[in-house]
């Protein structure tokens, strides 16, 4: 009888291994997979940025393969950087993770090239590596830096899998942008962030409240019926450094992806919504500009959250994020507006409220650096105009006597 349970115990001992095995190998090439951004294989660098003839360890805060091109015997020349997203926190998230990427980018900030490390995604399993295979990342390359990587818009998406295709592109852009604030303080993108973040100081140190004093922030409320109010708060939202500062980086970047899905073109207002907000019809909305009525679309409004983060954290109760018709003119006022009326849409009757963006606001949409009146300056150009009328004056009193006396002779 020991020899027989010897015998079992030997027998499940095997069973354990054969089944145990193939789990076990999976998941060490789960983790390794997982893992690759850390163990980055040279040919891999000459990828992505394949006009560089050698490259750096990784070095510097964030860490980054220096890229160089041979100029002679003991000369190199920096040309780009070569970086791993992961390395760059926080990933924006897919459908079911982040998608890591390892990116070459040149000293102008054009993306040389992208290889797609690691992700796990649901589609993965019954379409294959379908992010690699359906060349989406092919169309990166060669794309400034500056540009916004809006899906539908200046990138094409892989269909059936916006989420991915949006978290890919949305995490490029994010990893590429804050590379370039740390390597190329010189470069055409960092001045013009270096403008937009000067525009944007202003609204980061001010409160809500004094959104409200300013105009930047507008409030009105539209009566229901034996109710209380719907409250509306309005505010200009259509830069994603507007958008961060408003509702928090989440919530924006969650509002931003469900947008690119449905959404091509128009201006985003925020609007904080508060009171009686179970009883909020979206197709009661319009945006009301030279007399003209642009009724709101249910396709262009999208939930922005819980209003627990930004400046707008205790001023409302959620937020939604309304993208206006793409003939609105946005240096010139409009109102924004909810139909009171008995049917709804016909607009005979509303409530709202009349919006200007303001100039700091329109400053940071165009990316012109702010340039702030100085009244000492003003003083001194108005005496250097007297002084020189002066001098002019002087200069002419020998003309004007000789003028004179030709005249009395």
């Amino acid at each position: 009888m020991p020899q027989l349970a010897d015998g079992y115990a030997r027998i499940r001992s095997w069973l354990g291994f054969l089944f145990f095995t193939p789990f076990l190998f999976a998941q060490s090439t789960f983790i390794f997979a997982q893992d690759e951004w850390q163990n980055i294989e040279q040919d891999w660098l000459y990828e992505v940025l394949p006009m560089a003839d050698s490259f750096s360890e990784k070095q510097g805060t964030p860490p980054v393969y220096q890229a160089y091109r041979s100029n002679g015997a003991s000369s190199n020349e920096l040309i780009g950087y070569v970086f791993t997203t992961p390395d760059l926190p926080p990933e924006e998230v897919g459908y079911s993770g982040p998608i890591d990427l390892l990116v070459g980018m040149d000293l102008s900030g054009v993306i040389t090239g992208l290889k797609v490390l690691y992700y796990l995604e649901s589609y993965k399993h019954v379409r294959g590596d379908f992010i690699v295979d359906s060349g989406f990342p092919d169309q990166f390359i060669g794309k400034s830096i500056a540009d916004e990587f809006r899906m539908r818009v200046d990138i094409d998406g892989i269909s059936r899998a916006t989420i991915s295709s949006w978290a890919l592109a949305r995490g490029l852009r994010n990893a590429t942008r804050r590379i370039a604030m740390a390597y190329l303080p010189g470069s055409s993108f960092v001045i013009e962030a270096n403008a937009e973040i000067q525009a944007l100081q202003k609204l980061q140190n001010q409160a809500w409240e004094d959104y409200l004093a300013n105009g930047f922030v507008k409030e009105f409320s539209a009566p229901i019926a034996g109710e209380s109010s719907l409250d509306f708060s309005l505010a200009y939202m259509g830069h994603y450094r507007l958008g961060e500062l408003l509702i928090g980086a989440s919530d924006y970047s969650n509002s931003d992806r469900t947008a690119s899905e449905m959404i091509e073109d128009g201006h985003m207002l925020l609007l904080g919504l508060g009171g009686n907000t179970p009883r909020l019809q979206q197709m009661r909305l319009a945006v009301i500009q030279d007399n003209v009525v642009y009724p709101n679309r249910g396709d262009r409004v999208v939930f922005a959250g819980t209003a627990r983060e930004g400046k707008i954290a205790g001023h409302a109760r959620f937020a939604i994020a309304m993208f206006m018709h793409p003939e609105i003119d946005i240096n010139r006022p409009f109102s924004v507006v909810y139909d009171t009326s008995e049917t709804r849409g016909e607009f005979s009757e509303h409530v709202g409220v009349e919006y200007q963006v303001p100039p700091d606001v329109l400053t940071l949409i165009t990316g012109s650096p702010v340039t702030e009146e100085n009244p000492m300056i003003q003083i001194l150009f108005f005496v250097v105009l007297l002084l020189l009328g002066l001098v002019l004056f002087l200069l002419n009193i020998p003309r004007m006597k000789a003028a004179f006396n030709q005249s009395n002779f």
